[in-house]
């Protein structure tokens, strides 16, 4: 994919492009502050667009057409943006353009897109207040990404806040939009530092914040700035569980190239372990680190594209937002199949869209619904989501397009008055810093004629661009007073309304307490009217129901008694919605008929009653049966009172009775099962075929004949007939009686015999009847069954422990038990991997098997229980699935032991093989999970850490944790490795196991030597 991407990206001038305004290509302009690739943020964004759209063409373009991007460095155009979108959008004819830059870019080029109807799609996360429809705000604003992690942050850290901003458009307004939250949520501002844009040094502010001991800082700085500030604040001793700082700017691109000490410039004199900034918390819609397929596939595709490997890689929101928006805007356009502007803005709010940020949506206020995230800086220069808040609807005008039409049309014209205001300000600051640029140089070249003195001209030039600063200046200021002005009085208006309103609001309140006084006693006598026909409805063992065909013909169900569920399964509700279901769940050989009776029913209004079959969502069919009268109301539409019965009952009644005839009649012939009828003596009086197939005899009759009055000779035991008689007088049932037989021909063959005994009216036994079975080949294979349990056991004694195979048979259905204390050990071959790639499959195996199996043996010298291998894993517990007290000293010798053992195998390199060791000591759960190929195996905390102990150790060592060292620390020498970062527990003391104290004779085979263990 690279390949081809790159050569996309490379032809990117009109010149080199005849093809911009031919058919075959749709052109679009890229724009960004880029400076020739000197800023980086600026360059990403850049390349993530254009390699949107090389994915696009490679998949065959847009409209059957492919997309030519042009690029344009703004940079190069400083002071000028707004002439170069106009060359673009009304010379070139280019009317969709991807970046924008920073605020004040973007609100420059506004009026020439509106003007020559140019669409620009803005990536970046911006302050708000604003909307064009011409643009389209593919970043997050305040209320998505700001506001909510401030009141997280309120919550979790505290109330008391110190803001520092710059003079940029964004972080005024966002300031502003903090201070009031603040307010709102009763928090404390302790103070607000506002910096001018191209501040180095943050000393004086820094010192501030430590005099000032705020719970939080939230910066609004610009992402090199936001970097450079948590630099010195770091290296003024603060640090994140002291004061924790919120940065809204920041992102992973800067953190980065912190890390890696390339940005800023002002940070290359501090000397400051990167890692001092970690903990601070940083607010964004995405973050690299979001674990989900789409995000795994844009950070694989971001690689390719650029040719970083996954260390150096560093994606922000930005980017993220310029590769979703492309194909926002490439949806948009297949959904309008037009590249025309305005059907591209009509399709836009139709939009959703599974981004590397999750699910967005496209908003009416060309703004996108996305999600809030939080995340804090790790140790290692990663930003790792902590809080998250799902999709949030867009709110450029912090709420005010919710307030009523008229009012929020008023608002949102006086907020967006206000960004304009801040925009002019900023840009009659950055005219003023130019003059007094102006004047300095000026003064410069007036030293030649005097001490601070000018030629008359260059006086009279500064002075007239001071004056029409100042002017301008001016004119704002009254701008802001009138605003205000305005703003006072729309809030004594609405006050007035406010009020007129609660007045009619009272008239009406009043009149409707006298209409509900009218009512209440004509509801009174309706309700009496409806208990006394629910309560015949509801005992009435059926449904009742009003069903009304409409003139216009559609039908609805006013009335229906509550009983539906016991006939159709499903609430009287389902039933209003779908009166249809009545039909519908009729049996499909009966609906046909149903159906022309309804409707003959409904042009001759005449009576019907009716048996049918209905599918419910019960399991089995019902049978019901429906009666009804129909009539005409006043309005000319049919109606239809009636009830539904089920008469499932006597239906199946009726069938049972049939059903039974037909299977006494033939039960005899075709039963499988000989059956026969005896005399209280035992001797048989009727028999069927299959009892004389079973005894050998080609028919009943020459069974009956041959065995007249001695049907004990059958039996090989005579005492097994006496006994069968003798229960059937004591019991009056013989259940699951075995017993040996003889068939005609004298061969024995084993026999199950159910029989039950008859009684006159008086008690007395009569006779009894019962069922034969030959269960010979059952018999036989019960023996086999037998004789395969007994080699299953022993094979399942080599999996699983004696004590669980005894659970398993005695049928425990779930095998789990807690121990308290156990010591569990983790061993993994060093360097095992690298190895595996060497050797062939057959040596490979072979070799784990000469060591694991040394380890076994080792295993059940010791006592212990081995729980699995895992590739060249090996794990065993002490202490399970029988508890000892010397656990954790039976472990310690068995990783001594097998470190003596893996050290006389060596490997195809002639190098001996090392291992890595991990032991803790704690409370587990064990048991047996799964129901094909299962295992006994442990879980819990100390697990995890005996893993991590092993994974976190040195190779040919033993690293144990302090529950394990307190336990063997008498009788076993240590060496004390101090604090080891452990993933997922953070800092840890841990300990190398050496060897036994003074060690006597060895538990296991002497020969055994332990390697020796290289500390570094």
């Amino acid at each position: 994919m690279s390949s081809t991407m790159y050569l996309e990206a490379d032809s990117l001038n009109v010149d080199a492009n005849p093809r911009l305004h031919g058919s075959a290509v749709i052109p679009v302009g890229v724009v960004n502050l880029w400076r020739g690739g000197a800023n980086i943020a600026e360059t990403l964004v850049k390349e993530i667009t254009l390699m949107a759209i090389a994915e696009i063409n490679q998949s065959g373009g847009l409209l059957g057409r492919s997309i030519e991007p042009l690029v344009l460095d703004m940079a190069a155009y400083d002071g000028n943006h707004d002439l170069q979108i106009k060359y673009l959008v009304e010379e070139l004819g280019i009317k969709y353009l991807f970046g924008g830059s920073a605020s004040a870019s973007r609100k420059a080029i506004i009026p020439i897109l509106e003007k020559y109807q140019g669409q620009l799609w803005y990536p970046y996360a911006y302050e708000g207040l604003e909307f064009s429809k011409n643009v389209f705000y593919t970043g997050a604003c305040p209320n998505q990404v700001v506001q909510p992690a401030v009141s997280w942050l309120l919550q979790n850290c505290g109330d008391r806040v110190y803001l520092v901003g710059s003079e940029s458009i964004y972080s005024r307004i966002v300031n502003k939009v903090i201070r009031a939250q603040l307010k709102q949520q009763q928090g404390t501002l302790i103070r607000e530092d506002c910096l001018p844009c191209n501040q180095a040094n943050y000393g004086e502010t820094i010192a501030k914040i430590k005099r000032s001991n705020p719970d939080l800082v939230i910066s609004t700085l610009a992402p090199t700035s936001a970097i450079a500030f948590l630099a010195q604040y770091a290296a003024a001793g603060i640090n994140a569980q002291q004061i924790p700082v919120l940065s809204s700017c920041l992102s992973e691109v800067e953190i980065q190239q912190f890390w890696r000490r390339t940005i800023p410039a002002e940070l290359q004199n501090i000397d400051i372990d990167p890692e001092a900034i970690a903990g601070h918390f940083v607010s964004a819609n995405y973050f690299q680190s979001l674990d989900s397929p789409q995000n795994l596939d844009f950070l694989q595709k971001v690689r390719i594209w650029l040719g970083q490997n996954g260390s150096d890689l560093a994606v922000n929101a930005a980017m993220q937002s310029a590769y979703t928006q492309v194909f926002l805007w490439k949806q948009a356009i297949e959904s309008a199949q037009s590249l025309d502007l305005e059907s591209v803005k009509q399709a836009f709010s139709e939009q959703r869209y599974f981004a590397p940020v999750g699910k967005v949506v496209g908003d009416r206020n060309h703004h996108l619904h996305t999600a809030c995230r939080l995340a804090k800086i790790s140790d290692l220069g990663k930003l790792e989501v902590i809080y998250t808040i799902e999709p949030i609807k867009p709110q450029p005008w912090l709420g005010a397009e919710n307030l009523e039409s008229q009012n929020a049309t008023i608002v949102i014209e006086m907020l967006g008055a206000i960004s304009q205001d801040i925009q002019q300000g900023w840009q009659l600051e950055r005219d003023a810093q130019d003059l007094e640029s102006t004047i300095t140089q000026l003064l410069m070249r007036g030293r030649g004629k005097g001490r601070n003195q000018l030629a008359p001209e260059i006086t009279r030039a500064a002075m007239s661009k001071l004056f029409k600063a100042n002017q301008r200046l001016l004119k704002v200021q009254a701008d802001l007073l009138n605003m205000e002005a305005a703003l006072r009085e729309t809030n004594e208006l609405l006050e007035q309304r406010i009020e007129q309103r609660t007045q009619q609001l009272q008239k009406t309140i009043k009149r409707l307490q006298n209409e509900a006084a009218d009512r209440q006693q004509a509801e009174i006598l309706l309700r009496e009217s409806q208990q006394r026909f629910s309560a015949i409805a509801d005992n009435i063992p059926g449904v009742v129901y009003r069903a009304v065909l409409q003139a216009n013909g559609e039908v609805s169900m006013p009335y229906i008694s509550p009983r539906t569920h016991e006939i159709f399964g499903i609430s009287v509700e389902d039933f209003y919605e779908h009166f249809e279901w009545v039909f519908d769940m009729a049996h499909p050989e009966d609906r046909a008929e149903l159906n022309e009776l309804v409707r003959r029913s409904a042009e001759t209004l005449g009576f019907f009653e009716h048996e049918y079959r209905v599918s419910s969502l019960f399991e089995k069919v019902k049978w019901v049966r429906i009666i009804s009268q129909p009539h005409l109301n006043e309005l000319g539409d049919t109606v239809w009172d009636g009830v539904i019965v089920d008469i499932t009952h006597q239906k199946a009644t009726e069938e049972s009775l049939r059903e039974a005839e037909e299977k006494y009649r033939s039960i005899f012939e075709h039963a499988i099962e000989g059956i026969f009828q005896a005399q209280p003596d035992g001797c048989y009086t009727n028999a069927n075929p299959a009892l004389a197939k079973i005894y050998g005899y080609e028919s009943s009759a020459a069974l009956l004949t041959e065995i007249a009055g001695d049907c004990q000779r059958l039996f090989v035991e005579p005492e097994r007939w006496q006994e069968f008689r003798q229960q059937i007088i004591t019991n009056g049932a013989v259940t699951g009686f075995e017993a040996l037989a003889y068939r005609r021909d004298r061969s024995i063959i084993w026999l199950l015999i159910n029989a039950t005994a008859n009684y006159d009216a008086n008690g007395n036994l009569i006779s009894y009847e019962g069922l034969v079975q030959d269960i010979t080949e059952r018999k036989q294979s019960e023996q086999a069954l037998k004789a395969e349990q007994e080699k299953s056991e022993n094979l399942l004694l080599n999996i699983l422990p004696q004590a669980i195979v005894h659970q398993l048979k005695s049928g425990s259905s779930a095998i789990a038990s807690r121990s308290d204390n156990v010591t569990i050990l983790f061993a993994d071959i060093v360097d095992f991997t690298t190895l595996s790639s060497q050797v062939s499959p057959q040596l490979l195996v072979h070799m784990l098997n000469e060591i694991f199996s040394s380890f076994d043996l080792l295993a059940d010298q010791l006592g212990l229980e081995k729980i699995k291998t895992i590739g060249d894993s090996y794990m065993v517990v002490g202490g399970l699935p029988t508890a000892r007290d010397d656990h954790a000293e039976a472990i310690a010798e068995m990783a001594i032991s097998m470190q003596r053992a893996i050290a006389k195998f060596m490997r195809n390199d002639q190098d001996a093989f090392r291992l890595r060791i991990g032991i803790n000591t704690g409370s587990v759960v064990a048991g047996v999970i799964g129901i094909r190929k299962f295992i006994y195996d442990l879980w819990g905390d100390a697990v995890n850490v005996a893993s991590r102990m092993e994974s976190h150790g040195l190779a040919g060592g033993i690293q144990v944790t302090t529950a394990t060292y307190e336990l063997l620390k008498d009788k076993y020498d240590f060496w004390h490795r101090g604090k080891v970062f452990i993933k997922g527990r953070g800092e840890m003391d841990t300990y190398m196991l050496l060897d036994r104290k003074n060690r006597p004779s060895p538990i296991i085979a002497p020969s055994l030597e332990l390697p020796s263990l290289v500390l570094k």
